[in-house]
């Protein structure tokens, strides 16, 4: 490992807001190249045998007595020595210091999978690549969507395992009362989204109540009640409203939308019609079957959300749903304001997590420098976000779908600015 001095609190003050993360990513790319080294150690290990030498049993309980390593850490690395051999690129990376840490083990954790190695040689350049090239939460999302198209079948048989053990019970123990359940991925995505509806709701209430007091000074920090207390009484006040609920469902009036790729659609159709379609290409990035959140859906219950209604799924053809209403207006509205908030699932800035689904819907080329307002030139932002564009701030989407975010001074923010693009990506 490289011996360099660290700065001190006046030399980081010292620091342009660049200086700082690029600082970052050199610390960083040292630790990724440590991880790297350690887990290629414990496979090589494993591969001569060196373990047996103290008679351990596995090269896991060898890491354990040779480091104090957790099971769980040992586990990680044996897992990742073993994808760092699988994928030539994935070492030539991570020697180099380009794959993240995160992104190293959530690759391991697939390599590991035996029902998917059939399909691990065809889909290297996009595993991969999709490592260096995506926001690690999109990774995960590229990765089960991967493993969900490799191996069909073992993706419905875990859906239909957390569908068949879904539980929920509530607790009052002394003053106070807890609430457990467990389910599905497709139950839980519209849990997720109603109580987060519920939630703005409350939220948007103690907004209301702090500007009747503060006026304009009104900030979330005045706010009445802290998040976690607002999404309690959100979970109440779902339980109050199902009480009144008629017998014929009529509810909340909230949308979740499924994104399912239309090779994949048609596929899984023919598949429950009695059909034999041709398998699915799981390094195609159209095949998919995801909230537009990111949660990767099983096929069958995609299938039954359309069928019933009670979930709207989103066809996506290769090209993507192209709305284009030129510049006869300045907003974003009605279905066009949708496509533009279902092109991304969080807000664009860099690390910014809100969801896209309550951002803005926002001009990537502003209006005012005679941007469209098309599909092609929104995107989702958040509120906060968005503002800072008026103060020399810009966006950019390159041509793979990918964000970029500039400072005043025209330098990049995050770590796409020294992005290592791999042939072919």
């Amino acid at each position: 490992m490289s011996s360099f001095g660290l700065p001190d609190a006046a030399q980081v003050a010292a620091m342009s807001p660049a200086e700082r993360e690029a600082f970052a990513r050199v610390l960083d790319r040292e630790r990724r190249r440590v991880e790297a080294k350690v887990a290629m150690f414990v496979h090589t290990v494993a591969e001569i045998g060196g373990h047996l030498d103290d008679k351990h049993r596995t090269p896991k309980a060898w890491g354990q007595a040779a480091c104090n390593w957790s099971g769980a850490e040992a586990a990680r690395f044996v897992k990742a020595g073993t994808a760092l051999a699988t994928f030539d690129s994935a070492r030539e990376l991570a020697e180099a210091g380009e794959l993240g840490v995160a992104q190293l083990h959530a690759l391991s954790s697939v390599v590991s999978n035996p029902r998917v190695q059939d399909h691990l040689a065809d889909g290297e350049a996009m595993l991969v690549g999709a490592a260096v090239s995506l926001d690690y939460a999109d990774y995960l999302v590229a990765l089960n969507t991967w493993v969900a198209a490799a191996d069909p079948d073992g993706a419905h048989q875990s859906a239909e395992r957390a569908h068949r053990n879904r539980k929920a019970r509530v607790g009052v123990v002394g003053n106070e009362c807890f609430l457990e359940a467990v389910g599905g991925a497709t139950a839980g995505v519209q849990l997720k989204e109603i109580l987060d509806a519920f939630a703005h709701s409350e939220w948007l209430a103690d907004w209301d109540e702090g500007v009747l007091v503060h006026g304009d000074s009104m900030c979330p920090g005045l706010m009445s009640r802290t998040d976690a207390q607002r999404r309690f009484d959100a979970l109440l006040a779902i339980f109050h409203a199902a009480a009144g609920i008629s017998s014929d469902g009529t509810g909340t009036g909230v949308t979740i939308n499924l994104l399912v790729g239309l090779d994949t659609f048609e596929h899984h159709l023919e598949k429950s019609l009695g059909g034999n379609p041709k398998p699915l290409n799981p390094n195609d990035p159209f095949t998919r079957c995801e909230t537009d959140g990111g949660v990767v859906i099983d096929a069958h219950d995609m299938l039954a959300a359309a069928a019933t209604g009670y979930v709207r799924r989103v066809v996506l053809d290769s090209a993507g749903v192209v709305v284009d209403m030129g510049r006869k207006q300045r907003l974003f509205t009605g279905a066009l304001r949708e496509a533009v908030l279902l092109s991304n699932r969080r807000c664009t800035w860099s690390a910014c997590q809100v969801p896209g689904s309550v951002c803005q819907a926002d001009h990537v080329l502003p209006w005012s420098n005679a941007g469209p307002t098309s599909s092609t030139n929104g995107g989702p932002m958040c509120g906060h976000h968005n503002r800072w564009k008026s103060r020399g701030y810009r966006t950019e989407r390159d041509a793979h779908g990918h964000w970029h975010h500039y400072r005043p001074d025209g330098t990049e923010i995050g770590w796409r600015a020294e992005a290592v693009a791999i042939a072919g990506n």
